[in-house]
């Protein structure tokens, strides 16, 4: 997300410093960024991260009036848009306000929000106590989704089929991280992310895309995206974000049958920008030159109208959405691996013979092979973030993993989920 950004706002001329909590990543290898720097991990040490922020923003300020933004991208937006006092009047700080944000994160705050707003939501409860929690269970309909208050890209999605697991679940889930998770009734219908920019609750601009392929599968990040028509969340966005008077960027997640005669269901906001930043882009919104806009001028140009049908892809994850979808598809591979390796010296034909008599009718490779083209197809013309710009060094960043296990000694969060 960083990197895109990165690349939108370098072309039309503005100088990008970019910041992690760990060395190497892609905006460290991008021509586009002039230079990065490393600060604290906020989770691990907030008061160490605001500090040196606040230092390497008096640090890298201009010596003319150019405009000088902070731009914050994923998890510490909420932390700096609370602590905006500790930057301005040294920089803007491009984040909503955090009051807005409060309407609408952690997640326990948005079914609030969203039920004074009159918009659908499915049917949540946050709380701690078994008890209360089996009471108001019982008028629950089952399937149930446990979900973190404070996650991200699905992270920590579970569904159960009963009351009793999903209390169990969540009992587990707050013993371990000290912070109930939310239990909410699971909905029907595929996911859809509606993206906004709003001035004081207006919107501004906007698309929406759906995920063809994600990974994981169940509740993760998108792996190809297709951008759709939006009118359908239209008004109940704008009922939500003028309910919080939001200044900003925001991802919306709804979920929908896909049929006009049906209402969407608002599932989440995300108060920042969101995993498929690129394609918004690649669709003919560009996000965050409009939010350079409008942090800089009060105003923005005219927003373009996004291309219905645009597909992207995420590098890596595209390929590993297929595998999984494989993997747990009904082709026992455990069984294939014992027939094939059956009668070791017995060659090729007997090996064929091995795998056909262990499966009979059963064996469909066909299936998978039909799962893999498909996945193929879809991806051959959508373009990637690493295919764009002339920006041919930033795969290195895959080096971010070395850096974090040097600088913290742990895996980055990225590749342990």
């Amino acid at each position: 997300m960083s990197l895109v950004i990165a690349q939108s706002l370098s072309r039309r001329g503005v100088e990008v410093i970019g910041c992690d909590d760990v060395d190497l990543t892609v905006m460290s290898f991008s021509q586009h960024v002039s230079k990065t720097f490393v600060h604290p991990v906020a989770v691990d040490d907030e008061e160490g991260f605001l500090s040196v922020m606040a230092e390497k923003v008096r640090a890298y300020k201009p010596k003319d009036d150019r405009p000088y933004l902070l731009m914050p991208v994923f998890r510490n937006t909420d932390l700096i848009a609370r602590n905006r006092r500790r930057f301005e009047p040294d920089i803007t700080v491009a984040a909503p306000d955090s009051k807005s944000i409060s309407k609408i994160f952690p997640k326990q705050a948005l079914a609030a929000t969203a039920l004074e707003a009159g918009i659908g939501i499915p049917k949540t409860i946050h709380a701690a106590g078994a008890e209360t929690l089996a009471e108001k269970l019982a008028s629950f309909r089952t399937p149930l989704m446990l979900k973190p208050v404070a996650g991200v890209g699905g992270q920590g999605i579970e569904i159960y089929d009963d009351c009793e697991s999903a209390i169990a679940a969540h009992q587990e889930f707050l013993h371990a991280h000290g912070e109930p998770p939310l239990i909410q009734e699971k909905v029907e219908g595929d996911d859809y992310c509606f993206t906004g920019l709003f001035k004081n609750g207006r919107l501004m601009a906007h698309m929406a895309y759906r995920n063809l392929k994600s990974f994981p599968r169940k509740a993760g990040a998108g792996a190809i995206r297709e951008t759709v028509d939006d009118q359908v969340f239209i008004e109940p966005v704008k009922k939500l974000m003028g309910e919080t008077g939001w200044t900003g960027v925001a991802e919306i997640d709804f979920l929908w049958s896909g049929d006009r005669k049906d209402k969407p269901w608002l599932i989440e906001v995300n108060p920042r920008f969101w995993a498929g930043l690129f394609h918004s882009i690649k669709s003919g919104v560009d996000f965050p030159w409009l939010l350079y806009e409008l942090f800089t001028t009060g105003e923005i140009s005219r927003s373009g109208e996004a291309q219905v049908g645009e597909t992207t892809k995420t590098p890596g994850l595209w390929l590993a959405s297929v595998a999984q979808e494989i993997a747990e598809s009904d082709i026992r591979f455990d069984k294939l691996s014992a027939a094939w390796a059956a009668n070791v010296n017995g060659g090729l034909t007997q090996k064929a013979s091995n795998v056909y008599s262990a499966f009979g009718d059963a064996l469909n490779l066909d299936d998978a092979c039909f799962r893999i083209l498909e996945t193929f197809d879809l991806a051959k013309d959508s373009s990637g973030e690493f295919q764009e710009y002339d920006d041919p060094y930033t795969g290195l960043g895959i080096l971010f993993v070395l850096s974090s296990l040097v600088r913290h000694g742990r895996l980055p969060e990225e590749i342990k989920y």
